[in-house]
């Protein structure tokens, strides 16, 4: 039987699919979340607060999925949870009509929604290989587009959520954002469905886990290098771009361009992967990565006109989209496949955990010094990065090889 026969490339535009609107979701509640806290409380204090109960349960949820998706399967731990986000979502307009969403009822909702929402990513980044497989593509170029689509999505997403609270208000943002967990939903109906017989596979622990990830050095300096991004990673959408467009008195829709051309230059960068992965040098696209973040800070520190901010934030965009995308192939081509969900989970957890206190902290140093102090701390730290990241230079250059697993892909 011919390649060409054995190709099917449904699942693998499902997941795409599936990720589209997962990620729109998400963007969309990346402005209407803190906004609303802020139009509600108008304390940056609590909005932190709510933030980090956005992201704290993941690093536990993130650690228990390893094993559910070990037991259940993948197709079924991602319904399980995108359908549990739609029912504790659709409470808070529901909430809202009846005049009794406080903060904290909110934010305990939101604590809820976290728990299910690192098991749901990891379940779907687990179905890449195989989905890939399926579709006879490289697993390279499936996270590139994967990326991509994060990107566009970032673009779409903050716009669309600043569109839709200026002209339908709170409630009815909330109202759409149930909506697109809705199709969501019906799209891992439909992955479900169509799923094929599980294959047992031996059970690993996570010390077996472990053991594996401190033996192979290019997994571990992947990730060991990567985990420091993510001080800005949740910080940026929750508490700094929403401070920095409250404080100067502009509108939801400038907050939403500010998230939207940070999504244009990752869409552009995560494309730009897809196509040259295999002539990227990881410590070369670390740097330029670094200095991005570092860019992003200080055009807000220095207060420049919103032009220029717009264009520079684009700018920070293109090393993250093509760099996220890096690290996602790394992980998935370099793990075994009966370490991978756990390989994951480890990832996820800790990501998760660096986001948390980093959102406490920095809500915290907003709320002490002020936005431009904590700007001109987090601008130090990058500083700092940028500086080692340029001293992995002197060392053996790592490229990525995704080649072996695309090639045995078809061989299994």
């Amino acid at each position: 039987m011919s390649l060409s026969i054995l190709i099917n490339k449904r699942p693998w535009r499902l997941i795409l699919a599936t990720e589209a609107f997962s990620s729109l979701t998400n963007q969309f509640l990346q402005i209407l979340l803190p906004w609303y806290i802020l139009s509600s409380t108008d304390s940056i204090l609590w909005t932190g607060i709510v933030g980090f109960c956005s992201l704290l349960p993941n690093v536990f949820s993130a650690l228990f999925a390893g094993p559910l998706i070990d037991k259940i399967g993948r197709s079924k731990t991602m319904l399980i949870c995108e359908v549990s986000q739609f029912v504790l979502l659709g409470a808070i307009p529901i909430l809202i009509g009846f005049g009794v969403a406080k903060t904290y009822i909110v934010g305990i909702i939101i604590l809820l929604v976290s728990c299910f929402d690192a098991p749901g990513k990891m379940a779907r980044m687990a179905l890449v290989p195989s989905f890939s497989r399926y579709g006879g593509v490289p697993i390279n170029r499936t996270t590139g587009l994967l990326e991509a689509i994060d990107g566009s999505m970032t673009v779409a997403g903050p716009l669309i959520s600043g569109g839709v609270i200026v002209w339908c208000g709170l409630r009815g943002a909330w109202n759409v954002s149930v909506l697109f967990c809705a199709v969501i939903v019906i799209l891992c109906l439909t992955v479900f469905s169509n799923r094929k017989a599980r294959v047992k596979r031996p059970i690993v622990s996570y010390r077996e886990v472990f053991s594996f990830f401190k033996q192979d050095g290019i997994l571990r300096k992947t990730i060991l290098f990567t985990l420091p991004t993510f001080i800005l990673g949740e910080s940026w959408e929750l508490l700094i771009l929403p401070a920095y467009v409250y404080e100067h008195g502009f509108t939801s829709v400038y907050l939403g361009l500010l998230g939207g051309t940070f999504g244009l230059g990752a869409f552009l960068g995560a494309l730009w992967f897809s196509k040259f992965s295999q002539r990227i040098q990881f410590s070369h696209l670390l740097t330029v990565n670094y200095m991005g973040y570092l860019l992003s800070v200080l055009v807000l520190y220095f207060k420049l006109p919103a032009w220029m901010v717009l264009m520079a934030t684009m700018l920070c965009g293109l090393p993250f989209g093509a760099f996220m995308a890096m690290v996602n192939s790394i992980i998935l081509v370099r793990t075994p496949l009966p370490l991978r969900s756990k390989m994951l989970a480890l990832y996820t957890a800790a990501t998760y955990l660096w986001e948390s206190i980093s959102v406490l902290g920095i809500a915290y140093c907003i709320f002490c010094c002020g936005l431009s102090q904590s700007l001109k701390l987090i601008s130090g730290i990058f500083g700092i990065l940028v500086i080692v990241s340029f001293c992995m230079w002197k060392q053996p250059l790592f490229v990525p090889d995704f080649t072996t697993e695309d090639k045995n892909q078809f061989t299994k």
